[in-house]
């Protein structure tokens, strides 16, 4: 799926269910699935673990992604025009993926 048909798709999603929230409480709830991702990170290192019944990192990351697709509609924004920027952010950057690492040129 691509991601500005992801977008529509929570959007449309949305608003079958409840209806859009603000542009504010989807700041909340990004701010919150953000806290969740960075638990997992927390107990990857050891430092925490996660709460039984925790939702797997794959899901918590796709909640984030869902909030973000909300946020750029309500912001007047495509998902593919928002990729499309920070790509072409980084090559101007001279930033360069290369075996997975991203590599400065020059």
């Amino acid at each position: 799926m691509e991601v500005d048909a992801f977008g529509h798709w929570a959007v449309t999603w949305a608003e079958h269910n409840g209806g859009l929230w603000t542009v504010q409480e989807n700041l909340v709830r990004l701010t919150e699935e953000v806290g969740e991702i960075a638990r997992h990170v927390n107990a990857q290192g050891g430092r925490k673990s996660l709460a039984a019944g925790a939702e797997p990192a794959a899901g918590e990351i796709g909640d984030a992604l869902f909030v973000l697709a909300l946020l750029a509609y309500q912001l007047g924004t495509s998902l593919d025009a928002a990729v499309q920027d920070v790509l072409r952010k980084q090559e101007q950057r001279g930033e360069s993926m290369q075996d997975g690492r991203i590599r400065h040129e020059g």
